[in-house]
């Protein structure tokens, strides 16, 4: 991210690599600021979609069967657990994403000076047991950045296997949060892509960079044909003021 501060923690390294974030505003307005630190004032875009915009997956147990190495039992009767990404898909590639399970993962960045809020304490003892509070991570920012309005969708990632017996899932647990515990533990991957909502898509609203070339021009209309042509393209509002 472009704030170095928020993947740190006061207590555990190397902790932020877990917390993955896609980053928005709620501000309709342009900024040139963010124009040019996140593009080019000649080729950049601005993307409007609607909140929560993901795929909801249905898990049924023949999809979580197809990659399990267990016999699955199947108590849903038809009423099928969705998340926004598919349980197959953590079976097989040896991870887990507990907020997947729902989809009520955006937070409203707050902006603050807050030494222990930039740099949170997440590990809690309680004799020789501890608990990690990963969900501190990533809703905080330094107030220099209070001119982006940003919003966030969060995600946490952990290198788990669960296609395995049930009777070592609990070892595997325990293995991990000590690593995490000891900064030890490395991401299952360095970005994950979830899948938008047909509908999300189709509503997409584009907006051109204030001094967009007419290369670059063509080249997103070119691209809008191809994959998304209900989406709305418009003129930048600073177009022939910058």
């Amino acid at each position: 991210m472009d704030d170095l501060q928020e993947k740190e923690a006061s207590d555990i390294k190397n902790i932020g690599q877990f917390c993955y974030v896609s980053s928005w505003t709620d501000d309709e307005t342009e900024s040139i600021p963010m124009w040019n630190m996140y593009s080019t004032l000649d080729s950049g875009v601005r993307i409007k979609l609607k909140s929560n915009p993901f795929k909801l997956f249905e898990n049924t147990p023949d999809s979580i069967q197809n990659v399990s190495n267990f016999p699955v039992t199947d108590n849903s009767n038809g009423n099928y657990l969705k998340s926004i990404i598919p349980i197959a898909d953590m079976l097989e590639k040896g991870y887990v994403c507990p907020a997947a399970m729902n989809n009520d993962i955006l937070h409203k960045v707050e902006y603050t000076s807050d030494y222990d809020k930039l740099y949170p304490k997440l590990v809690t003892h309680e004799g020789d047991k501890f608990s990690i509070a990963l969900g501190s991570l990533g809703i905080h920012k330094n107030i220099h950045w209070e001119f982006q309005h940003e919003w966030r969708y969060i995600l946490h990632f952990y290198p788990l296997d669960f296609n395995q017996d049930p009777g070592r899932v609990t070892t595997s647990v325990q293995i991990m949060a000590n690593k995490l515990l000891h900064g030890l533990e490395t991401q299952p991957f360095p970005f994950y892509d979830l899948q938008l909502d047909d509908t999300a898509f189709d509503q997409m609203e584009i907006t051109l960079s204030p001094k967009i070339s007419a290369g670059n021009r063509l080249i997103v209309k070119s691209l809008i044909e191809k994959y998304n042509p209900s989406a709305l393209i418009s003129e930048s509002s600073l177009l022939g003021l910058i």
